[in-house]
């Protein structure tokens, strides 16, 4: 391993900065990636994988990112990867998006990009390889991306305004919290002057050359990797690369790429944060650490030891909170990577009202108790166990890692030399290392990590809390007095009794039935009334997934009780099940791959889980206990209650809250079964009514359809009968689901409403909705419409108008409680271009009933819906939710020649015809939140 020393001589830097070369690491790429560097300097990566067949993810990697920005070009290297869409070489203006949709290959979803500090990736995925003159197409958008951007003087100015929208939307109190911490974090840094989006005064005004001149310097290819993952050929794919992209010119006199360090200090810094929107006080202890330029496995074995330091420090957070024995709401620890060359290991605790100082003493005095006294043998064996299970699980579903998941990695191999292993290879490193660590060598290592030196106080909350903020000297008092106080080790007593204690015969199968278009799939009806469906499946190799349902949920439960149904599942997962508290079934169920999660919906009530399939009757075992004997721990409710009043104290300030809040109330007409998060239903909450509600919403097995899809393991059936066809049930009672009327008033509802603002933006949500018949072709028109205005507005609000980042629209057709249409969209904007902006959405809506909608648009979300179903075909998710819609609605399973057909009859004149009778019929809700004044950013 490189040591600190060996690092300071290899970087033979100025004092914080200097020219690095590219970080190294010792292991072996994975055999199967095929690699090469182009005369040009150009690196590519090729590497065969089937998740999902017939289909290829794309990446263009740039090491380069804000921090090689200059001060007057702050935000650039941004607005540079905006205009990679708007016109190449080969690809004039919007030519890029076009000629991907026209390939079902969608914006958003499958082509995007991102921008960071250090790098800026490009991502073309899901292609579909059948298709050759595709395939060549998306290799001469890389190549354009490389250095032959058009950067026009028209679309310049016309991705300005988007930016502006941009940096708008973004502008949230988390973000504008971190701009006010950075400067303490990264002081001496340029780090500290780099938030990527930039300075609004140089995105605005700066001028052509500026851009043109950063590209030039910085888009090059020996900064540059072409990444290609997928069910390829990789030999053709080879030598197409070679041929695209060898042409590209190597730079003259290269300016060089610099790495930036954070400075060294042994003072502690402190910096404290407020802003009006926040909505807890937290405070972060960091300890800012090198990040070695030579990755090995010394290295791979000291992230094993970090991940096992904060699993085990972050349980017993967990424990002190379960317990309610804190002045912390949360407590957590973890590692984070801060800039290129550093990373930090972090404690943070979000407090109680008033408590900062003493929430903090909390964090620090477990972390204190554990370099101390060091690891407990059973945390260490339970957890080795954990990580073990983990890495079996991966390597099981290892032909399941995606296309993208696998472009990440060897993007981050490009970037950071971080080892790129095959499956097997990377489970037989981390598994020995796993393996092979000791008692003793960890807790040596523990006290490595926390040193008086390089720290960092951060201090976060609302301006009302800021009062109550410690001061520097407080925490280094506060630490120095943790550092000297006596403590005794960490203790804790083991519950090594079964999940289910007394023993379960399995009950025998009344009658089969089929469902109908899906021949695999087998329906049993068990002694007790229970519903079972078992799909088996081999998309996953290692995966069952289960979807248990039936009819009621909240709509059956008492307005006045509402409150407490909402809190009603999130205790029963949070106490534990039968004889295990939380964080004894925790311990229990280590290295166990399985978990079933109650919820209680609006209609329905019951589960979701997911196993692998040696841990199927765990998964079983858990579902039972949620049934029979589940927990309602009163430190729990304490717990929820506290942090709910703490959130009560900033949500009358919370912009995004009052917004969903006014949305919620205007759509159901201020209908009193409403959701609001407010006193109100912080006094209406009880422990009592909330397992009252729980136990009468989760019983009667007969009344609940179970649904089992993937890798069904052998004995399933035998264990199912065991741990379902046991469960409670009267069969005498088949319940349904309960129609309040909920929605909004009939004809034009307008809420226009003003909130003080640190960045002024107008947020707008629009909604038409109405009843209408319910059929499939209906149901898929609705969703076109949505996707064809999302078009539109792509092209009308952001792209000419400059007006806004996005305009989100979903059309959506309902079949419970009754069926209905929606038709909603919302978007933040400049004030100014409120009223504009407002107009051109009604036009466009308008235009749907008025006009024939664009061929060229509904023929690209045709095929991006064609393509999306043969990739979704392939999932366990997917049959699940097809199973699910046929046992609770009887909407049957669309053949691939249903579906097709079901697409193919949906043209201009239906849409036109359809978009007429739901807007004609439709009441709508506007609602606008805008700023008091124009004073703020």
């Amino acid at each position: 391993m490189t040591t600190k020393k060996n690092i300071i001589i290899a970087i033979m830097a100025l004092s914080f900065q200097g020219a690095f070369s590219q970080f190294k690491t010792t292991i072996p790429l994975n055999k199967n990636v095929t690699t090469g560097k182009l005369k040009n300097g150009l690196t590519y990566y090729i590497l065969h994988n089937e998740e999902p067949k017939d289909r290829a993810s794309f990446y263009f990697v740039q090491n380069v990112g804000a921090i090689l920005e200059d001060d007057n070009q702050n935000g650039l290297a941004h607005f540079l990867e905006h205009m990679a869409f708007n016109g190449t070489e080969h690809f004039k203006g919007k030519g890029i998006i076009k000629m991907l949709e026209k390939n079902g290959v969608s914006f958003g979803k499958d082509i995007n990009a991102y921008t960071a500090q250090d790098e800026t990736v490009y991502n073309i995925s899901t292609v579909p390889v059948t298709n050759e003159k595709l395939i060549d197409s998306t290799l001469w958008v890389l190549h354009d991306w490389s250095g032959s951007l058009s950067l026009t003087n028209e679309e310049i100015d016309a991705e300005r305004g988007v930016i502006r929208e941009e940096w708008r939307t973004r502008r949230t109190s988390d973000f504008r919290l971190k701009m006010q911490t950075d400067p303490v974090l990264y002081k001496g840094s340029k780090y500290s002057k780099r938030d990527v989006i930039g300075d609004l005064n140089i995105i605005n005004n700066f001028k052509y050359p500026e851009l043109r001149n950063y590209y030039k310097k910085w888009y090059r290819p020996d900064l540059q990797a072409v990444i290609i993952v997928g069910d390829i050929d990789v030999k053709a794919m080879e030598q197409k690369v070679k041929a695209i992209f060898s042409g590209i010119p190597l730079a003259k006199k290269a300016a060089p790429r610099t790495y930036y360090e954070i400075p060294k200090h042994d003072e502690l810094y402190f910096g404290t944060a407020s802003d009006k929107e926040a909505s807890s006080t937290a405070i972060t202890l960091q300890y800012v650490l090198d990040e070695p330029l030579v990755k090995d496995s010394i290295l791979s074995r000291k992230n094993v030891m970090n991940s096992f330091y904060t699993s085990i420090l972050n349980n017993r957070f967990k424990e002190l909170i379960l317990k309610n024995q804190s002045a912390a709401l949360g407590l957590q620890t973890y590692f984070q990577p801060i800039s290129r060359l550093n990373t930090s290991f972090n404690i943070t605790a979000v407090a109680k009202k008033g408590k900062t100082l003493e929430a903090f003493e909390d964090a620090y005095t477990e972390a204190e108790r554990l370099k101390r006294f060091g690891i407990a043998k059973a945390e260490l064996d339970r957890t080795k166990k954990l990580f073990i299970s983990s890495y079996d699980d991966f390597l099981s579903n290892k032909d399941k890692v995606d296309n993208d998941s696998w472009s990440e990695k060897l993007t981050n191999y490009f970037l950071k030399a971080k080892p790129f292993l095959s499956a097997e290879e990377d489970y037989k490193l981390i598994v020995g290392i796993i393996k092979s660590i000791t008692l003793e060598e960890i807790n040596t290592y523990i006290k490595t990590i926390q040193k008086p030196t390089n720290q960092v106080v951060l201090v976060t909350g609302s301006d009302e809390d800021k009062v109550n903020f410690p001061t520097k000297d407080a925490v280094v008092q506060l630490m120095k007095k943790v550092e000297n106080k006596t403590l005794e080790p960490y203790t804790k007593k083991e519950n090594n009794e079964p999940l289910i204690a007394k023993e379960l015969k399995p009950a025998a199968i009344k009658k089969t039935f089929e469902v109908p278009g899906i021949a695999a799939a087998k329906g049993y009806t068990l002694e007790n009334g229970a519903n079972v469906i078992v799909l088996p499946t081999t998309y996953s190799q290692d995966q069952v997934v289960l979807t248990a349902f039936s009819k009621g949920g909240k709509s059956l439960i008492k307005t006045e009780d509402l409150a407490s149904a909402e809190i009603a599942t999130t205790i029963a997962r949070s106490s534990g099940l039968g004889n295990f508290d939380n964080i004894a079934l925790k311990e229990k169920l280590t290295g166990k791959v399985a978990q079933s999660a109650p919820f209680i919906g609006e209609n329905t009530q019951g589960f979701q889980g997911s196993s692998n399939k040696a841990d199927f009757e765990t998964m079983l075992q858990l579902l039972y206990l949620s049934f029979e004997t589940p927990r309602f721990d009163p430190n729990i409710f304490n717990i929820l209650k506290e942090q709910y009043k703490n959130r009560l104290e900033t949500i009358k300030k919370d912009n995004g809250n009052t917004f969903k809040d006014s949305v919620a109330l205007a759509n159901s007409n201020h209908n009193p079964r409403t959701f609001v998060f407010n006193e109100k239903f912080l006094e209406n909450i009880n422990l009592q009514k909330a397992e009252n509600i729980y136990r009468d919403r989760i019983k009667n097995a007969s009344d609940f359809t179970f649904v089992f899809v993937g890798n069904i393991p052998d004995g399933a059936l035998e264990m199912i009968q065991k741990y379902i066809g046991t469960l409670k049930s009267n069969p005498a009672v088949k319940e349904t689901f309960a129609d309040h009327n909920i929605g909004p008033k009939k004809g034009k509802t307008v809420v226009h409403f003003k909130r003080p603002m640190e960045v002024v933006k107008s947020t707008v949500y629009l909604n038409l909705s109405g009843k209408t018949e319910y059929s499939k072709e209906n149901a898929m028109t609705m969703y076109i419409i949505g996707e064809l205005l999302s078009k539109r507005f792509l092209q009308t609000i952001r792209e000419e108008e400059g007006g806004s980042y996005g305009v989100n629209v979903g059309g959506n057709l309902e079949l419970i409680p009754k069926p209905s249409f929606s038709l909603a969209l919302t978007f933040d904007c400049n004030p100014d271009k409120q009223e504009k902006l407002m107009q051109i959405v009604w036009k466009e809506i308008n235009d749907l009933k008025t006009n024939p909608v664009n061929a060229n648009d509904l023929e690209d979300i045709k095929k991006a819906l064609l393509k999306n179903r043969e990739e979704s075909l392939k999932t366990n998710t997917f049959w699940a939710t097809t199973l699910y819609n046929y046992s609770l609605n009887q909407i049957p399973f669309s053949t691939d020649e249903e579906y097709k057909n079901l697409i193919s009859k949906i043209n201009q004149k239906t849409i036109q015809q359809f978009s007429k009778h739901v807007l004609d019929s439709s009441s709508s809700v506007e609602v606008i939140m805008s700023p008091e004044s124009q004073s703020g950013k």
